[in-house]
């Protein structure tokens, strides 16, 4: 069984409750109704109830709730919700109930009250409506200082010397993350690996230098991002098992000998094993670097997953396929069954 097998398998286990703002894209019912069929989620399809179900019979909706978003009063618990939430921005009770309207604040909102575990969008909002709406309603986690994101590459079986899957961040968010906050994303995707694959880190922050063979602010800024993933994971029995290794380059950091040429002593950390995270300096270097991978090595791209969210919320591609939400639900109800 593959690692994203795995995933889905364990997502099984504690299905979660999922809202669906785009609820009558034919890609997102499709996605809802074999999702509900193989229990990966419970699948909550939010909008003009009328109109969903002038999408697809009815009968092919079993194990899936339905929202009605076509009668927003004002006297909805949702409205003092996001009135609540919003007020210090100037909303009022009149202005949340016309928010509401709006199927993704509406669904952000179920998610910020717990009436939902957690959202997909973005087949027709754009990500920054969606990166948006999340960061303002359901808003950052307690431990987190900006919201930030990961893909999970899934390496093609032909493909050495990695395997299964290897996790790429932040390739969508951070445009250029200072040595706090990249520090900051390793470990926000250390602990989202480990909750979504159940695997140990091991994270390579890369960079155009490997332990110190090139000297530059840039590399300077990996190097003592470095330094504060290590003292994090040596101050947290939850970490202390962690392997953290950088500055390294690409080459270095997922091929065996290269590595044990250039550093040694990362490979003596590492005790055999390579990267299963990957930390990219820049969004520019990330963005590329998934796509090199996707495109030319034939990888599966699957993301961008956000993280750092008080709860789940994910983006999707508005090319995205029916395969592609199914993969994105199985990760966010996975996602919301290891939050407390």
């Amino acid at each position: 069984m593959s690692a994203f097998d795995q995933l889905i398998t364990r997502a099984k286990q504690h299905p979660a409750r999922v809202a669906l703002p785009e609820a009558t894209d034919s890609r997102i019912v499709a996605a809802a109704i074999n999702a509900a069929g193989d229990e990966r989620c419970i699948p909550v399809l939010v909008g003009d109830k009328s109109k969903i179900l002038q999408t697809t019979d009815s009968a092919n909706l079993k194990g899936i709730e339905i929202i009605d978003t076509s009668t927003v009063s004002s006297d909805d618990t949702l409205v003092s919700t996001l009135f609540e939430k919003r007020k210090h921005k100037g909303m009022t009770l009149e202005g949340a109930a016309r928010a509401l309207a709006d199927p993704l604040t509406y669904a952000c909102t179920l998610v910020h009250a717990k009436k939902v575990d957690a959202c997909v969008a973005g087949a027709e909002y754009p990500t920054a409506d969606v990166t948006r709406t999340a960061m303002q309603i359901v808003g950052t986690a307690n431990n987190a200082s900006f919201v930030s994101s990961f893909f999970l590459m899934v390496m093609k079986h032909d493909f050495q010397p990695l395997k299964d899957i290897v996790v790429f961040a932040d390739c969508a968010l951070m445009v250029d993350p200072d040595a706090r906050q990249l520090a900051e994303i390793a470990m926000q995707t250390a602990h989202s690996t480990k909750a979504l694959l159940g695997t140990t880190p091991r994270i390579g922050l890369l960079s155009f230098s490997t332990a110190g063979s090139a000297k530059h602010p840039a590399v300077e800024k990996v190097q003592t991002a470095v330094e504060t993933v290590q003292r994090l994971c040596k101050e947290s029995s939850a970490c202390s098992d962690w392997k953290v290794i950088g500055d390294v380059q690409l080459d270095a950091a997922v091929i065996p000998d290269i590595l044990q040429q250039k550093a040694p002593q990362f490979a003596t950390e590492l005790a055999g094993e390579l990267p299963n995270i990957l930390i990219f300096p820049t969004l520019d270097a990330g963005n590329i670097g998934y796509k090199l991978c996707e495109r030319f090595g034939g990888c599966d791209a699957v993301g961008p997953v956000l993280q750092g969210l008080a709860r789940p919320v994910n983006d999707l591609s508005r090319g995205c396929k029916t395969e592609d939400i199914e993969k994105i639900l199985a990760i966010t109800s996975l996602q919301a069954s290891a939050m407390p």
